[in-house]
């Protein structure tokens, strides 16, 4: 955030240099002093004039302004309206905690770009001349740039609630799963209440969006609430794993009538990994006996725990909880089942489960893109790890789920934006509606570009892009679609 309020500061220096012109912001107006009153006194004194210029009781009697056109006044008061927003944007907790991230996110550098044009917005409002004829040429550059804040402004506090939500969501579930961990008092509505969220974001037809949270993490940003490690990062599978678990559930037939039971147990199954010290969590090099002892207890570990807790818990859930890693090979834990052994929702906790954690990056591994994790999910399901019925569930996914990043085969990149679902055509998952948003070089186009791949005679994917390329690519323009 020190560049933000660095390129504010950079205000001030027009003090000197627009000396001989008619000043909009005469030096006899005071300016109230706040905490970061040297960064902001001179966005503050542009208020204060912009509240004369629209009629507000004038601050100081004595200054005499210029004289300003209707459009003018009008004008400069959208950009004080401007300003607010952006200050206050600029204020936000949960902004402050990703401005401060070891790995920004994109919308803090939209976020300084849009204060870049903010700070032209004020050199150009602060001069302003007398004339009336020189004022409307102004106006309309001036209406240019208001026009580019305000849709650069809509754009990032977009993000910024997609963001927010994710927190929140993250936090809810953290803390219900540290208070299960402590035997504190916990309410099993609070997970209800946010799985029938997931439900519904599944039902809307919203994109899947994993969440991602450091393994040390406490808190969404200073100040909020905190939790101890590592119940954030746990609470942030949980909800991945749950998002998938929502939108294969229409195909099954068992649960596709009643699909909050298999959406809450997806959001409580690792409450026993709180037992996990976050430094074996965030371990990159293998683990050690002891340590893989302590991983593997946590199934059935978090289903006494919930039995413990809530003695109301149904049988269903708590024997998923306690199976969901076993695999139909007899490889799993914690006790070796195979087959029909293992209960039919703990099969399909194990797919959505393995699904989730490889689009995820892992201490010692990168993220895998949608089509690579879903190949193996497949292989694992073609070698009896997992339920085949249930690991095919997820092609309805697509090999390119909507809102994933790609790269195409002559070199654009764009996102995903539907799907063609269809079961009798092996290529269908893969030939998606794009919407190419970069040329072959890179360079970001002026406005999106759909091709259906499904109808096109060449070219297709090559892959889908990390969250890093993604973000790196096309952050400076679309912050809500990467995170």
């Amino acid at each position: 955030m020190s560049d933000t309020r660095g390129l504010l500061d950079r205000i001030s220096a027009f003090r000197q240099r627009l000396d001989a012109t008619p000043q909009l912001i005469p030096e006899a107006i005071p300016v109230d002093e706040e905490p970061d009153g040297d960064v902001v006194a001179e966005a503050e004194a542009f208020r204060h004039s912009v509240k004369q210029i629209v009629g507000a009781p004038q601050v100081d009697p004595a200054v005499t302004l210029p004289q300003f056109t209707d459009r003018a006044k009008g004008l400069l008061a959208t950009a004080k309206q401007l300003l607010d927003r952006q200050r206050a944007f600029t204020a936000d907790p949960l902004y402050a905690g990703l401005a401060g991230a070891s790995k920004a996110d994109a919308v803090v550098g939209y976020h300084r770009e849009t204060v870049a044009v903010l700070d032209a917005v004020v050199r150009l409002a602060r001069a302003f001349p007398d004339s009336a004829a020189e004022q409307l040429k102004l106006c309309d550059g001036l209406d240019g740039l208001l026009g580019v804040v305000r849709d650069r402004l809509a754009v990032q506090e977009r993000a910024l609630a997609r963001r927010r939500t994710d927190a929140e969501r993250t936090d809810r579930l953290a803390g219900f799963l540290a208070a299960v961990h402590t035997h504190q008092p916990a309410d099993l509505q609070t997970v209800a209440t946010l799985a029938e969220e997931l439900l519904e974001d599944a039902r809307q037809g919203r994109p899947i969006r994993f969440v991602r949270v450091p393994v040390a993490s406490v808190s969404a940003y200073p100040g909020g609430a905190m939790v101890p490690a590592p119940a954030r990062l746990v609470a942030a599978h949980a909800i991945n794993v749950a998002q998938v678990v929502a939108r294969v559930l229409p195909y099954d037939y068992e649960w596709s009538g009643r699909p909050l039971l298999p959406v809450v147990a997806a959001l409580v199954m690792d409450c026993g990994m709180l037992a996990v010290p976050a430094h074996v969590l965030a371990k990159a090099k293998p683990l050690t006996a002891d340590e893989r002892r302590v991983i593997e207890a946590h199934p059935k570990y978090g289903a006494e725990l919930l039995l413990y807790c809530f003695p109301s818990v149904s049988g269903p859930l708590a024997a998923a909880i306690a199976t969901h890693h076993e695999r139909g090979d007899g490889t799993g834990y914690p006790n070796g089942l195979r087959g029909a052994d293992v209960p039919p929702l703990g099969r399909l906790l194990r797919a959505a489960d393995v699904y989730a954690a490889l689009s995820e990056e892992r201490p010692h591994r990168p993220a895998m893109d949608p089509r690579a994790a879903l190949t193996e999910v497949l292989l694992c399901a073609e070698q009896g790890q997992l339920d085949r019925d249930f690991a095919e569930y997820l092609l309805n996914l697509s090999f390119y789920p909507v809102g994933t990043v790609v790269e195409l085969t002559d070199g654009r990149v764009g996102t995903v934006v539907a799907n063609h679902p269809n079961r009798l055509d092996p290529r269908a998952p893969g030939r998606p509606v794009v919407a190419a948003l970069t040329t072959a070089d890179g360079s970001l186009l002026p406005r999106p570009e759909y091709v259906d791949l499904s109808a096109a005679d060449r070219g297709g994917i090559v892959c889908g892009l990390s969250a890093d390329r993604a973000r790196e690519l096309l952050g400076g323009r679309y912050p809500d679609l990467v995170s």
